[in-house]
């Protein structure tokens, strides 16, 4: 009996500490300090287009893609105005994260409020690039000035070759930062900048010059330190990257300051590649090489090389995860990775920025063959992708339950990492911006 009355009150005592608990105002969590005392940005707006603009032909607004070519831009289908807003946020999130030596904030958790580590030149160089295409759609002269700041700081990575003076390399070994990867993505950082000035444009070809001593006679680019190496064997991955990314600098290089070799590395460089992709297709080599020879024949009409981007694009669609995919709907729009020749389930990510800038020149491309079954497939395809891409994105919708100043300075227009990381990495926010800028210019953003 005694035992029965202790229970009892025991329940009461625990029953009554719940009803005082309930009827006790809820207590919000300690808001997240901010760890940047900047003040938010104030929102930008599209300008008006004069009623006198000249109007924008088709070959310069698939180049040079304008702000103000979207005004009104409740006009535009909704993917479009999700990338016009995502280049302007994200631009805006790495210029709050650009240092006074000129580099970015390699990264953030948003979880712990703390920096993530792991900082890299390459990565740096993406940033920049992603910046200075984000200024040169905006005609923001700030973020043109932080981007050409950036490649500054990273051309003090290089050095001239004392036996050339024309020639600019890279002073870390590949297996710290890849030479050719950066030295590639720096020169396409400075000819993507509007109005770059002279002396940095030098540099890029400098720069350019390097990746022309490591392009072979076979049409392979030797994208590890020694000569005598066989880089697919030293580094098999980085032949899906590295090796495009110098081919699409020496003919961004080409469009500035044309030269003979560029031309020729490029041709040369189409017929080995084409052959590679077919024997090992892998979706970064689509995507890193469809850039160099998109405009290799929008610059000398070469129809092997449309037919590369159409062959390596029409592949890639193959992998794009529809929205009624059973394995992973919720992923729609993004694209399956290739290991040893399968299809894997890992969780696509912000590379989906570069299957939407390859998507985008092949969509070009369809324009100007012309191709229409394509330009509609590849249409599709890219719209999907730039949904997918921009809901990676940190905006008011997606922070509320983060402190106000803190999702202002810290979140707001920066890209996580996947649908499963919340990090963000300047790399990451640097190579979506260039996929949906790309994008605003192919035509398939009308």
């Amino acid at each position: 009996m005694r035992r029965l009355i202790l229970l009892a009150g025991f329940v009461l005592s625990a029953v009554s500490a719940a009803v005082v608990a309930i009827a006790q105002t809820p207590v919000s969590p300690p808001a997240v300090p901010a760890v940047e005392a900047v003040p938010p940005a104030a929102p930008r707006t599209l300008p008006a287009v004069p009623a006198t603009a000249t109007p924008v032909t088709p070959t310069a607004a698939l180049n040079e893609p304008a702000l103000g070519q979207f005004q009104p831009l409740n006009a535009f289908p909704h993917p479009t105005q999700s990338a016009v807003r995502g280049v302007l946020l994200g631009s805006g999130w790495m210029t709050r994260r650009n240092q006074p030596q000129g580099r970015f904030m390699f990264g953030f958790i948003p979880a712990l409020g703390q920096v993530l580590p792991g900082d890299h030149d390459l990565k740096q160089a993406r940033g920049a690039l992603g910046l200075a295409q984000a200024a040169k759609f905006s005609g923001d002269e700030k973020e043109a000035a932080m981007a050409s700041q950036t490649a500054l700081a990273l051309l003090a990575a290089t050095k001239l070759d004392p036996a050339d003076p024309n020639c600019r390399v890279p002073v870390h070994s590949s297996m710290l930062c890849n030479r050719i990867g950066f030295a590639a993505t720096v020169a396409l950082a400075i000819y993507e900048l509007p109005n770059a000035d002279a002396r940095l444009v030098a540099e890029a070809e400098r720069l350019c010059e390097f990746l022309h001593r490591q392009c072979k006679t076979d049409g392979s680019v030797q994208y590890t330190d020694n000569a005598s190496d066989d880089s697919t064997k030293v580094d098999p991955d980085g032949m899906n990257e590295y090796p495009g990314m110098a081919l699409h600098a020496i003919m961004a290089g080409n469009r500035v300051k044309p030269a003979a070799w560029k031309t020729d590395v490029v041709k040369k460089a189409l017929e080995h590649y084409r052959a590679a992709f077919r024997t090992k297709p892998q979706p970064l080599m689509a995507a890193t090489l469809t850039p160099a020879f998109a405009e290799l024949y929008m610059q000398t009409k070469n129809a092997d090389a449309a037919a590369a981007v159409y062959e390596m694009n029409d592949w890639l669609c193959g992998l794009q995860i529809s929205g009624n995919d059973p394995r992973t709907p919720q992923w729609a729009g993004a694209f399956r990775a290739v290991v040893d020749g399968r299809q894997t389930d890992a969780a696509p990510g912000t590379e989906t920025g570069l299957y939407v800038q390859s998507l985008s020149y092949a969509c070009t491309l369809t324009r100007l063959t012309p191709d229409l079954d394509r330009n509609q497939k590849y249409k599709v395809a890219v719209t999907d992708a730039v949904q997918f891409l921009t809901g990676m994105q940190y905006v008011e919708a997606n922070t509320r339950h983060f402190e106000t100043s803190f999702r202002a300075n810290m979140l707001i227009g920066g890209f996580h990492l996947s649908p499963n990381d919340g990090n963000l990495r300047i790399d990451a926010t640097g190579t979506a911006v260039s996929g949906l800028v790309r994008f605003l210019s192919s035509g398939a953003e009308k």
